[in-house]
């Protein structure tokens, strides 16, 4: 009791960016996909059903550890310009991201809370809703063979607490993804100094907890600068290893790696729009490719209008 009355007493006097660092997104976004993915993505008995997938085996081989490589730049630049002093440089330089998270769980009809290990699951979306870059992703030879799916980001997060999260499971959050290697940077220093000019004696395993958690929280959010044309918005899922059991992982391969993935059920209704990538076909050829997908659609009990990508691409 008493360790955690003054970790309660030093988190009060700490900002509240320091304590909760992650900016949620609220807007629409929009899900690139190949066009083979239509069945298990929209034609799902459960409705709009996406892929989360274990971020430690995405394409990025950098995901996850960029909060560790700009904590220490921030830890020497600011020791270096004499903002942070020498002892409270020792005490932080090598912590490293907490393992284990807290969340709430209901069973039972009671909640608790449960401290576990974790592993995030990320699944992805862009604030673009017509971009090359992405749809280059899904090229065939000379042919484009996408997708994308438009959602309001708080409808989605609604749909997934009330028909896969009741109990709290899992804790799913949606953010957008900082590229800037200096809003990088001073989003951690900005926190350091909030704990450094409000650390006494006997606060030390607390600002370690802080700097941990806040490294933790971080992964899926820094990426390198070189994937900013993505304009990334990401909405993951912290799955903790005692109540795995209640989310159900399954496993797929890709480009001969295993990887990971949990399956994440929405309603129809947050689908707004479908937009079809570039195409090569003729004007006839477009339009009726858009009236089968709109049978389609309407055929499954979806809402949502279907556009043709605006890009004038020739090859």
């Amino acid at each position: 009791m008493i360790a955690r009355s003054l970790l309660d007493g030093f988190t009060e006097k700490l900002e509240f960016e320091t304590v909760w660092q992650l900016k949620l997104y609220d807007g629409e976004v929009y899900h690139y996909s190949s066009l083979g993915n239509v069945n298990p993505i929209l034609l799902d008995e459960e409705g709009l059903c996406l892929w989360a997938s274990r971020i430690d085996c995405l394409n990025d081989a950098s995901e996850g550890t960029l909060p560790v490589i700009r904590f220490a730049q921030a830890c020497d630049e600011l020791k270096a310009a004499g903002r942070i002093d020498e002892s409270f440089y020792e005490l932080i330089r090598d912590v490293r991201p907490n393992r284990t998270g807290l969340i709430l769980y209901t069973a039972s009809g009671k909640t608790r809370p449960v401290r576990d290990e974790f592993k995030t699951y990320v699944t992805s979306f862009s604030e673009d809703p017509d971009a090359l870059a992405m749809w280059n992703y899904y090229s065939k030879g000379n042919r484009y063979e996408g997708m994308n799916i438009g959602v309001s980001s708080r409808d989605l997060l609604n749909s997934l607490s009330s028909r896969q999260n009741q109990d709290g499971t899992m804790m799913a959050l949606m953010v957008k993804v900082i590229y800037d290697e200096r809003e990088q940077l001073e989003l951690i220093e900005r926190a350091l100094l909030d704990l450094y000019e409000n650390y006494e004696q006997g606060y030390g395993g607390h600002v370690r907890y802080h700097i941990g958690t806040l490294l933790s929280n971080l992964k899926p959010v820094f990426k390198y600068a070189c994937f900013s044309h993505e304009k990334e918005v990401r909405l993951f899922v912290n799955v903790y290893n005692k109540l795995e059991s209640e989310v159900r992982v399954e496993y797929r391969t890709c480009a001969g790696y295993v990887v990971p993935y949990v399956s994440l059920n929405f309603d129809r209704a947050v689908v707004s729009r479908i937009t079809l990538g570039p195409s090569l076909g003729s004007d006839d050829q477009k339009a009726v490719q858009k009236k089968v997908v709109e049978e389609m659609l309407k055929s499954c009990g979806y809402r949502a209008a279907v556009e043709q990508s605006n890009i004038p691409v020739r090859y």
